[in-house]
């Protein structure tokens, strides 16, 4: 078996992208069943098919649940050949019937009548929206009522349990940084010395290197560096919180190989395809778009043909270590720059650029969600305090007070007649009681902030707004600050804020002082014990 035979594993296209009872090629099934990494997820399937009893009493329906391409068929396979008995039937895809005739939903309802019939329990891989749609479509109108509770309510009842894969998150930031154990374990699969395709390359390198698959070896040992994976998950985790991806098994090892496998080197392939759903999201992440001093005067300089020679002794160096020969443009060597940026090579031409790559917005967004979810009264006071003052009622403020920047800290522009503004007053602030409350390590790349109402106490203190903020919402925000104002691009972020500033204006609306400003006057009303005083 060659190199690039293996490779072809990896592929969404491939017939071993979705494992099945009846695999044909033997060393094929090896290169797969070596890339395998069991997880959290498994282990917790695993122990709730152990606990099933071979008695009819304890017989239970166990949902795996998940999106297209995450494991499930895969690890029900696996459970199905150690739990190989009669008092357990397995349904790997709820997507698929048992004869051409039938639907899918058609196929389910068979499999409930048998179980009703039966002494077993029932095993079901099944996608998120097939489980919606067997909510509102099941004969059996128990079963639709316990499905709809799990969709509803995330519970799960007596008899029917719900295991999901969107409860096992691929990224965890943690209280130092973030991780991917799910990611970084499929690398280490893919490129560790002992496994099936490093072996597979080391046999074919020498031949390989010199043939017309010269990029496939190339790009692998690329990807074997331990540096350049580092900058992949930094890439991916952007992805995932900037647009919301979720990174199945399927699609990830799809993309790495998209990222060997292509007609040119893994730095371009990385953000110039689009045949994969993670790569399509990546291309706006290029670093060639980059518009910095230093990236500008290479870019001149690399067009001139006038870069200093240490630039030309940079290049000796990726090609008798790293097998790169010279690029063809400017851009290509700023992507490599960039994949580079945390390895040591040469003379370190390329970590002029660090700077140019440093992901600052991330790392302030990463610090302000690790101080949301990790709450420390003694620790994360003082950040937090800054944030909610200097940066997110600050730049609420701003967008609330975008046609009257002169309005004071704890003024809010609420409505326009005439000539006259009306200002409402509102002193907000961090409620720190209810941060330390709800320390949801959620895993969704989101944190809740508490906004404190410290104009409206009652018999329960004073009232909090509570909103989701994900690193979409904190980007607009630091631009909000910066001056900027939304465009229609932003659209989807800016309806996000205007639901804040309308629950904010709930309170405004209501505040105990109201002023009525022109250019030439002023008029204040307070309300105090029952009465309003007017003051001009």
């Amino acid at each position: 078996m060659r190199f690039v035979d293996a490779l072809g594993v990896l592929s969404k296209s491939s017939s071993y992208a979705v494992s099945t009872e009846h695999d044909l090629d033997k060393n094929l099934v090896n290169v797969k069943e070596n890339l395998y990494v069991d997880m959290p997820i498994e282990t917790d399937v695993m122990e709730l098919l152990a606990k099933i009893a071979e008695k009819s009493q304890s017989r239970k329906v166990i949902f795996l649940c998940g999106s297209s391409g995450d494991g499930k068929s895969e690890l029900l396979l696996r459970a199905k050949q150690k739990y190989d008995n009669p008092y357990i039937k397995f349904h790997l895809d709820a997507t698929h019937s048992f004869e051409p005739h039938d639907t899918a939903i058609g196929t389910l309802d068979k499999l409930f009548r048998e179980f009703e019939a039966g002494s077993h329990s029932l095993v079901i891989g099944i996608n998120i929206g097939m489980l919606g749609n067997y909510a509102e479509e099941a004969e059996n109108l128990c079963i639709r009522e316990k499905l709809k509770k799990y969709l509803e309510l995330k519970e799960n009842s007596e008899d029917f349990n719900f295991i999901n894969f969107e409860d096992y998150p691929k990224f965890e930031i943690t209280e130092d940084g973030y991780k991917s154990e799910f990611i970084t374990r499929l690398l280490q699969k893919i490129t560790s010395p002992s496994s099936e395709l490093y072996q597979l390359f080391l046999k074919d390198e020498l031949e390989g290197l010199n043939s017309a698959d010269q990029f496939k070896f190339v790009n692998y040992k690329l990807l074997c560096n331990e540096h350049v994976q580092k900058v992949l998950i930094e890439l991916l985790l952007k992805i995932r919180l900037f647009r919301n991806q979720f990174i199945t098994a399927r699609t990830f090892l799809d993309l790495i190989y998209e990222l060997i496998a292509k007609k040119d080197y893994l730095f371009n392939n990385l953000f110039c395809c689009n045949e994969n759903e993670i790569l399509e999201k990546s291309i706006e992440f290029d670093p060639s778009r980059l518009r910095t001093k230093t990236i500008d005067r290479f870019v001149i300089g690399y067009e001139l043909d006038s870069l200093p020679n240490d630039f030309d002794i940079f290049k000796q160096k990726l090609k008798t270590e790293l097998m790169i020969d010279d690029l063809k443009d400017s851009k290509s060597y700023i992507r490599l720059f960039y994949i580079l940026k945390f390895l040591d090579m040469g003379n370190n031409y390329h970590k002029k650029f660090t700077d140019d790559f440093a992901e600052n917005l991330l790392l302030n967004y990463l610090e302000i969600y690790r101080h949301h979810i990790y709450y420390v009264s003694a620790k994360s006071k003082s950040a937090l305090r800054n944030f909610y003052n200097k940066e997110l009622i600050n730049a609420i403020r701003g967008y609330i007070n975008k046609k009257a920047p002169y309005l004071k800290d704890d003024q809010f522009l609420i409505s326009e007649y005439d000539e006259y503004k009306v200002i409402s007053h509102l002193k907000l602030g961090p409620d720190f009681s209810a941060i330390e409350k709800n320390q949801s390590k959620n895993g969704k790349g989101f944190f809740d902030v508490y906004i404190r109402i410290k104009d409206f106490s009652d018999e329960k203190g004073d009232p909090t707004v509570q909103f989701s903020v994900d690193i979409n919402l904190y980007e607009l925000l630091s631009r909000l600050r910066a001056g900027y104002r939304p465009n229609k691009n932003d659209r989807s972020v800016v309806v996000m804020l205007n639901e804040i500033v309308n629950r904010l204006f709930n309170f405004a609306n209501r505040s105990n002082q109201i002023n009525f400003k022109s250019v030439s006057n002023e008029i204040k009303f307070i309300s105090e014990d029952d009465c309003i005083e007017v003051e001009y």
